[in-house]
């Protein structure tokens, strides 16, 4: 039988049996993942989810936030446009005489783009391979893969060079007439014109063509076993993001249910979300360059922790599925116990892959740096934090540091655990007056959230006292809670602590909707974030404004003046929770610009990609762990390298931890660290404070 009558049964029986590898390794993939919990509200808004989809994944927006993006967006466009002519390729080799001729002039522009594009791709891989080869940047993990990868590629490419290149040398009269459609392959086939006699060319176009479709193939399969599997997770793990509640709020935890595990320690306890983000992992590094723990020599990598998750999955889901049916697509067994722990017993298990370590584990700071960097939407922090769960509820595996301030917040509401009597000391002699009980709603629009650092901190107490003089300037109609405020909990669900932050969230929402709260205002971030974007899971909805908002609004409305000079050059340092998670980043900056002779310079790392200063996720109450330099003495050196004289911030932490850092850099003399809202008190117009009405005492407050 002639050659051509068995190429089309040939390459049928190639093609059905690469996809159906491919098939069962992308089931395997949906199975493995579908062992973990299921997740309700992945798919409510379904139109907006579409869009995001559009938005990331298509015209990777978040991509090209990097410089280095524009790469990977010119070879998934041209990817994109190579795949419908190869859909005919694939058609041809079964059925030669299909054709997608009949288009006219939209066939000739995909054969244009095919053509370019193919062109375009060996120049972008050559760029990622002297970026890896040569440049080397210290955040991607350069291995063997990697330079494979992008061989394979290549081989992909030139193989179609050759083979179309032969086609047009005069091989094959399916291409007679586009000769002008395929600039490229048309130059190429100049260069095998003069081989003679017509049956070699035959024979090198036979060749390549194989070689093409067997290489085509053979990338098709290592796409699920390799880097390159964020092509098939990365599109539904965009899909599937976190929409059901805001990016920075953790879930809730069920403390009813008898024998609960609380917390992740086996990759089961995992929601199906959670092992998605696994497979989306592009390998871009994005999350590792950003993050100040690994830039800081700690042991976390969040790029890794992913690929540990997933190693993890494979090692213990692939028992489990030997197991089941081939079209069993259930959850895992109710009784199903995986051999292998997510947190290995040793660093020598851990270095056996498949396993990560307490030690990576409370070396997140929370900052989010890597969920803002990442253009495919993983959830590191999520996952981080529900393992410290487990370390903390099942495990007890915090320090004695944590232990001390669990208890300072459980006996006195703070993490100093001064007594809650002293909470509205700072106040005395301001005529401050005191949210008392319901009856109070009408009298005030809105409760002002002092938190435990601007109650028993005294620096942080100046702030406080410089807000309050700017809310009294503006005619504000505020109060404070006093005694009656608590710890909004945040240092407890950012180390594990859920079970005490339940708790004490639950009594915080009783207590603000018993009162009437409505608005509330706050100078910490921290509480800001929990208040807005943790208590509606408890029944608390309020509206919730950081003081930087709230000064900016009064500024813009003319309820402020500043009129006074303040002649000095700042840079703002911005707070992981207001402006990482929570996307404000303009109204400090509109306050500080309002100052007249105040200019501001902006660090490098700034706006949403603002480097932490090391406080957030507990790190406050913990004693940091040994690295190359401590965070905040990082962030310090960014502020000043600028050159300014003082370092804005708008939180009680970060301001701590930057004066720590001024002072270690023996730079207190030269360089002041203020809060926005002390600046605009020093430049405000002051206005004579009418009379304070008698107020409730804060005892009578909280009675």
């Amino acid at each position: 039988m002639a050659y051509t009558t068995l190429k089309p049964f040939i390459f049928a029986v190639f093609f059905l049996a690469s996809m159906a590898m491919f098939g069962n390794s992308v089931w395997r993939m949906a199975r493995l993942a579908r062992l973990g919990d299921d997740k309700e509200g992945l798919f409510k808004g379904i139109g907006e989810r579409l869009g995001g989809v559009i938005y990331l994944a298509f015209f990777q927006r978040k991509v090209v936030q990097e410089k280095f993006g524009w790469n990977h967006v010119v070879i998934f466009w041209s990817f994109m446009i190579i795949t419908v002519g190869h859909a005919e390729f694939m058609l041809r080799g079964i059925f030669p005489f299909v054709s997608l001729d009949f288009l006219g002039p939209v066939y000739s522009a995909i054969l244009i783009g095919g053509d370019v594009m193919a062109f375009v791709v060996l120049f972008a891989v050559a760029s990622a391979l002297f970026r890896r080869v040569v440049l080397k940047p210290s955040f991607l993990h350069l291995t063997a893969e990697g330079p494979i990868i992008l061989g394979l590629i290549t081989s992909v490419m030139l193989t179609y060079f050759l083979a179309t290149g032969f086609a047009v040398a005069g091989v094959h009269a399916d291409v007679a007439g586009h000769e002008a459609s395929l600039p490229v392959s048309s130059v190429v086939a100049g260069w095998f014109s003069g081989v003679a006699p017509e049956t070699a060319r035959t024979v090198w176009y036979e060749v390549f063509w194989w070689s093409h479709a067997v290489v085509l193939m053979t990338f098709l399969n290592v796409i699920p076993k390799s880097k390159h599997i964020h092509l098939l997770g990365a599109i539904p793990n965009i899909f599937v993001q976190k929409k059901d509640k805001p990016r920075s709020a953790l879930t809730t935890m069920d403390f009813e249910t008898e024998d609960a595990v609380w917390g992740v320690s086996k990759v089961n306890q995992f929601t199906w979300k959670a092992l998605l983000d696994t497979y989306a992992c592009t390998e871009c590094g994005r999350c590792d360059k950003y993050c100040p723990a690994r830039r800081t020599g700690k042991p976390l990598e969040p790029q890794q922790l992913m690929h540990d998750i997933r190693g993890n999955l494979y090692a213990n889901g692939d028992k489990v599925l030997a197991d089941r049916k081939f079209f069993d697509f259930l959850k895992a067994p109710a009784d199903w116990e995986p051999e292998l722990a997510l947190v290995a017993a040793s660093e020598e298990e851990r270095q056996k892959g498949k396993q990560t370590s307490s030690e990576v584990l409370w070396a997140c700071t929370s900052c989010g740096a890597c969920v803002n960097a990442c253009p495919v939407m993983i959830d590191h922090v999520d996952a981080i934090m529900d393992m410290r769960r487990y370390q903390t509820l099942m495990e007890g595996n915090v320090s004695t540091e944590l232990t001390n301030t669990f208890q300072n917040i459980e006996r006195n509401y703070n993490p100093w655990g001064i007594g809650a009597d002293k909470r509205a000391d700072w106040a005395e002699g301001l005529g401050l007056k005191f949210w008392g009980g319901s009856e109070d709603k009408e009298k005030f629009e809105y409760l002002f959230w002092v938190g435990c650092a601007g109650s028993y901190d005294l620096r942080a107490q100046k702030t406080m006292k410089a807000f309050a003089e700017i809310l009294d300037t503006a005619g504000i109609s505020y109060a404070i809670l006093g005694q009656t405020e608590k710890c909004s909990g945040d240092s407890l669900r950012r180390t594990g602590n859920e079970y005490a932050f339940d708790a004490l969230a639950k009594e915080n929402v009783e207590t603000l909707n018993e009162l009437g709260v409505k608005k509330v205002v706050t100078a910490c971030p921290h509480c800001f974030n929990t208040l807005k974007n943790e208590y509606p899971a408890f029944g608390g909805h309020y509206e919730v404004q950081h003081h930087t908002q709230m000064i900016s609004d009064l500024i813009g409305s003319g309820r402020i003046e500043l009129t006074e000079e303040v002649n000095k050059k700042v840079t703002f340092h911005d707070p992981c929770f207001l402006g990482r998670w929570n996307d404000e980043t303009e109204a400090p900056r509109k306050s500080l610009a309002a100052i007249k002779h105040l200019s501001v310079v902006e660090m490098e790392e700034s706006g949403k990609k603002s480097f932490c200063c090391g406080a957030g996720g507990g790190q406050m109450w913990m004693e940091e762990m040994e690295g190359t330099k401590r965070i905040n003495l990082e962030r310090t050196e960014h502020a000043l390298a600028t050159g300014a004289d003082t370092i804005a911030v708008g939180c009680p932490f970060c301001m701590t931890m930057l004066e720590d850092g001024v002072k270690s850099k023996e730079a207190e003399e030269k360089v002041q660290v203020k809060d926005v809202a002390e600046l605009v008190a020093m430049a405000m117009k002051k206005k004579p404070k009418p009379a304070a009405e008698e107020a409730p005492a804060a005892e009578d407050a909280s009675a």
